[in-house]
């Protein structure tokens, strides 16, 4: 939505951002930077320029051009389909703004050209996210299974556990379903069985190159 006041002379243009944060920034001290920003796509949405191809639009966007009037301009981008997925290491507070990771966001701002970023203020920005689906698998055969065995020094036999899943591919959203099973062999007495759920991100900028982080878990007795 486009104020009266400024379709005289100005220029509006937006821009989709990707934003990759690989440290705290707490941690960012004496000039240090642990952010990266790309930028996927620009274009100047207002005034349209003459060489803009016209498209089709969306059914939210038509409501939208209905009800606000003839200052509404819509606009669309397209992310490159080598981008990267949104991914945040979760740490287990809930702010997600300085959080690890990939996100995105669309930025408009008012300028006198593209890379005008000198006005603060004159800018908007929306977080949203690239999710990538997983592909359709078939059923396999055999549910997904491990299978460890722990021996005692000084105790006959060994313990095993087994968990198996109920597919391979999840969803977002989709409960994961594990089943366990311990053979006990061993004179040795199970008093806790703790289940985890991990998120392991392979980051190739750490001379550790991995990063991995608790999101679920559940402890009986």
């Amino acid at each position: 939505m486009l104020d009266n006041s400024y379709l005289k002379s100005g220029k509006i243009f937006g821009q989709i951002v990707c934003s990759f944060r690989y440290g705290r920034k707490e941690d960012e001290v004496m000039g240090l930077c642990f952010q990266k920003d790309m930028y996927l796509a620009s274009a100047q949405i207002y005034p349209p320029l003459d060489n803009d191809n016209p498209f089709k639009l969306t059914k939210i966007q038509d409501c939208l051009v209905s009800k606000l009037g003839s200052n509404a301009t819509p606009f669309r981008f397209k992310i490159p389909e080598n981008a990267p997925a949104s991914v945040i290491l979760q740490d287990g507070t809930s702010n997600l703004a300085d959080a690890c990771g990939v996100q995105y966001y669309v930025k408009i701002f008012a300028g006198e050209s593209e890379t005008d970023h000198n006005r603060a203020k004159s800018f908007v920005a929306m977080r949203i996210r690239k999710i990538q689906f997983a592909p359709v698998m078939r059923p396999l055969s055999r549910h997904p299974c491990t299978i460890v065995r722990k021996d005692f020094m000084f105790s006959p036999g060994q313990l095993e556990l087994e968990a198996v899943l109920d597919k391979q591919v999840y969803t977002h959203g989709e409960n994961v379903q594990v089943t366990l099973c311990i053979r006990n062999s061993s004179n040795k007495m199970v008093k806790k069985i703790k289940v985890l759920m991990q998120q392991i991100v392979d980051i190739v900028i750490f001379q550790n190159g991995q990063c991995r982080t608790t999101i679920a878990a559940v402890e009986t007795q």
